[in-house]
């Protein structure tokens, strides 16, 4: 049918309109009759008129229609109303429909009345109805006014109208109740303020594209109140046209407090309830880290369902949520639907077995910040429930995997498993069940005091004598095998338990000690291990080390107390008066571990410690000349001269006692001379007799590289084309004050320098204000032009008591010190010699 005008002609001739009626009983008959007052009204397609009474009109309007021009009574709709009516006409011929439309009236002196056309199906030629006035309101400011003041009075709904922009032009009171706003926050800006940034950006496009195309737009979303809380309302948003004017009245209601109305509803890529990410968003959004992420992290995605009470399980599922939204442990999480809840770890990609344990680490730092920030019962809730995990590169190289093989393992996991991690990869499901034995083991032993305690002896090297035995943990297991010491101990650091660890065997050991007296010998001491890296706290840790010598300790001189992880330890703080009222207890203090944090060289000076461990990976394969040589003798010289000890650990063979005997070592401790062993074998520590006397009978033993306890390998070494006047900074150098400058090439001393013969070359005008060419000359002259060549090598393996024949055959010092291929490793002074001599 032809769209009809505007502008079509009305006719009021009342019989025309009842003839027409009747001309189509069908249809009149079967419509129901309708007690509200109305009038009828044609309109004739062909000849696109509108017809209808204009007495019966003003009587149900009851107002005077204004003059009628050919557009009758249409005249009184706004353009727009026309445009939806006439289309609800088409509408109505099309499908033979019954169609209504509300809409507003004008009529005299600006009385508007709302009312309802109702269409009902053409006969081809005429469309007919009836017109239905609904609501009339006299045009007063005070009338409109009060009608849309309690409009927004509404008590059960929040009213935001913006404009065409979307920007605020008043909310009501019940928003503003329920979300922290008011008109001063938000007019004038836009509505999206409040938008929660849950939803994806698709979602606000998709909503927005459906209220342009149907003017409304409802669902539920999740807005962000002013206090940073997420909420979810219901939302009803309705586009209004005033005068060519474009608003958008939106109604809020709120369903925090109605949580089971929301709960497993998706809305842009969001569940409702949870306010977190749905599987499909959860998914993508892991792809795309992965793909950002560098190659040395491991992914893992860990799904778990929660054992909730029913009666509080949307309570609890909301609490749950924002937990893991705000947990720093993950890098994003999600729910599946059906109180599965997903997260996403990630640990350093490392090689060999470790891996395990960092996965193991990661999961249980995961869940212990859950068990901190969402309290007992949450944790409660997870524990009783299941736990799967997928690992990214072990199960499968495709992240979207991910998710699906988490279930699948957690599904998988038997009803006796609450609690228990599956993993979806066999071999990580073996080693981490393997690990959770190892985990209890360790727990109980702690618990029931059940830590085994072995000890390995401290060898003086002056008489060659155990002075002490080191107290070392052992774990046994329920077959009677021994676990492995380092992993348990790594256990222990994961689980926070190193210091109930390190007190149990200290007080164990203390305990012990009377009775190792007694068999041994009064003057055997004892060294037990505290370690600072713990969750205590470096200062708790000392401050309980404090405690159990005071209660446990029968003899506190004769026992060290080891600190490892030193560097955890601040000289600055609170804590060096701590060692300090231990030392006052007449404990002696040690360094562990030292050399592998060098830090320790700040706060040795501080004379906080007695004795000084040097770590058993500067003493594997240690050999003269070595970097590790050099790096363990200058430990050694710092410590002696702070008056401080040194143990040396780890020494396994012939050659290492050497050298390190040679350095000048105070204490040896390794399994050159015992392992750890347990009380009741104690006896066999002193075994190493036999061994001890053919090393030391030996040509190479330690007698031999004696005179390397002599040398000093802090003097510096400068190279041939060095100039003179470098060479005289050095000797200018009261730090240094040296005797004698080696100067070498390569690995090979090639001459020496002294004061003597450099002075030689110096005259009394170098350096002065009256410098002369010539002694400009001088300073760049290079010391392979005035290095002395007639040195003495003298072999490393050089026996202290062959120093006497030395001199006597003529030989004056300085000696060069060389090893294999005539190496530089020192040079021995006239200053060494007459120490060495003094001391004998």
């Amino acid at each position: 049918m032809d769209k009809p005008s505007i502008g079509a002609r009305s006719s009021v001739n009342q019989g025309s309109v009842q003839s027409a009626i009747s001309a189509i009983p069908d249809l009149a008959s079967s419509r129901p009759e309708n007690v509200l007052p109305h009038v009828e009204w044609q309109w004739h397609i062909n000849e696109q008129t509108f017809e209808v009474d204009r007495d019966q009109c003003e009587k149900i309007f009851s107002s005077r229609l204004p003059p009628l021009t050919r557009s009758g009574l249409l005249s009184c709709l706004s353009f727009e109303d026309q445009e939806h009516l006439f289309k609800k006409i088409e509408r109505s011929c099309r499908h033979h429909s019954t169609e209504k439309h509300a809409c507003s009236f004008s009529l005299d002196k600006g009385k508007v009345c709302y009312a309802e056309f109702q269409i009902f199906p053409s006969n081809g030629k005429i469309v007919q109805g009836k017109l239905f006035p609904l609501l009339s309101i006299p045009s007063t400011g005070q009338t409109f006014g009060s009608l849309f003041k309690q409009i927004l009075d509404n008590p059960h709904h929040g009213i935001v109208i913006t404009d065409s922009e979307r920007c605020v032009l008043l909310v009501n009171e019940y928003f503003e109740q329920h979300t922290g706003y008011s008109n001063l926050h938000l007019v004038g800006k836009p509505i999206n303020n409040i938008n929660s940034k849950k939803h994806s950006e698709q979602f606000y496009q998709l909503l927005w594209k459906e209220v342009t195309e149907n003017n409304f737009w409802t669902g539920v979303v999740l807005i962000e109140t002013a206090d940073g809380h997420i909420i979810p309302q219901e939302l009803t948003i309705q586009r209004i046209v005033i005068r060519e004017r474009v608003f958008y009245l939106e109604w809020f209601v709120d369903l925090s407090t109605h949580l089971y109305r929301v709960a497993d509803i998706e809305h842009g890529g969001v569940e409702l309830l949870t306010q977190l990410p749905t599987e499909s968003q959860f998914v993508q959004r892991v792809a795309n880290h992965w793909m950002d992420c560098a190659e040395e992290k491991i992914v893992m995605a860990l799904a778990f369902v929660p054992s909730f009470h029913r009666d509080e399980e949307f309570e609890m599922k909301s609490r749950l949520s924002e937990e893991l939204d705000k947990n720093r442990q993950s890098f994003l999480v999600g729910y599946l639907g059906n109180n599965h809840f997903v997260a996403a770890l990630e640990c350093d990609k490392v090689t060999g077995p470790s891996q395990v344990r960092l996965i193991h680490q990661t999961i249980r730092q995961f869940f212990s910040s859950m068990n901190q920030s969402a309290g007992k019962e949450i944790h409660e809730a997870i524990i009783q429930g299941k736990v799967g995990v997928s690992v990214l590169g072990h199960d499968t190289y495709n992240p979207k995997l991910l998710v699906p093989h988490a279930i699948q393992a957690m599904l998988e996991s038997n009803t006796q498993s609450k609690g228990m991690i599956t993993f979806y990869h066999g071999a990580i499901h073996r080693e981490v069940l393997r690990r959770k034995e190892l985990e209890d083991l360790l727990v109980s032993s702690i618990k029931q005091q059940r830590i085994e305690v072995f000890y390995q002896p401290i060898v003086d090297t002056h008489n060659w004598d155990i002075v002490k035995f080191e107290a070392l943990c052992r774990f046994r297991d329920e077959k009677g095998q021994l676990a492995n010491t380092q992993e348990m101990v790594a256990i222990a650091e994961d689980m926070g338990l190193v210091a109930d660890l390190d007190w149990c065997v200290g007080k164990r050991a203390l305990q012990d000690l009377v009775g190792i007296q007694q068999r041994f010998g009064p003057n055997i001491g004892l060294t037990i291990n505290r370690s600072l890296n713990t969750q205590l706290g470096a200062e708790a840790v000392l401050k309980s080390a404090e405690v159990m010598i005071e209660e446990y300790a029968k003899t506190p001189n004769l026992i060290t107390i080891e600190l490892t992880e030193s560097a955890y330890f601040d000289s600055e703080s609170s804590q060096s008066s701590l060692i300090k009222n231990i030392r006052h207890h007449g404990v002696s203090v040690a360094i562990d571990d030292f050399g592998t944090g060098y830090s320790s060289f700040t706060y040795l000076s501080d004379c906080n410690f007695d004795l000084l461990k040097i770590d058993r990976e500067f003493v594997t394969g240690i050999t003269v000349g070595s970097h590790k040589y050099h790096i363990v003798k200058m430990i050694a010289e710092l410590s002696h001269t702070l008056d401080v000890k040194v143990v040396a650990e780890g020494v396994e063979t012939r050659q290492e006692l050497e050298v390190l005997c040679g350095i000048g070592i105070d204490y040896i401790q390794g399994y050159f001379f015992s392992k750890p062993l347990p009380l009741d074998t104690l006896h066999d520590a002193w075994g190493y007799h036999s061994q001890l006397e053919d090393f030391l009978s030996r040509k190479s033993s330690v007698r031999g590289v004696g005179i390397l306890s002599l040398s000093q390998l802090h003097v510096p070494t400068l190279g041939p084309q060095d100039s003179i006047k470098k060479a005289k900074e050095y000797f200018d150098s009261h730090r240094l004050n040296l005797e004698v400058l080696p100067i070498v090439d390569g690995e090979v001393c090639v001459g020496l320098v002294d004061r003597e013969n450099l002075n030689y070359y110096l005259s009394p005008t170098m350096g002065t204000k009256i410098e002369t060419t010539k002694d400009l000359a001088i300073w760049n002259k290079t010391l392979n032009q005035v290095m002395r060549t007639d040195m003495f090598n003298v072999p490393y393996a050089t026996k202290v008591a062959d120093i006497g024949g030395i001199l006597s055959q003529g030989a004056q010092p300085p000696w060069v010190v060389v090893g294999e291929r005539n190496a530089y490793l020192g040079v021995v002074t006239h200053q060494d010699l007459l120490k060495f001599f003094a001391s004998s």
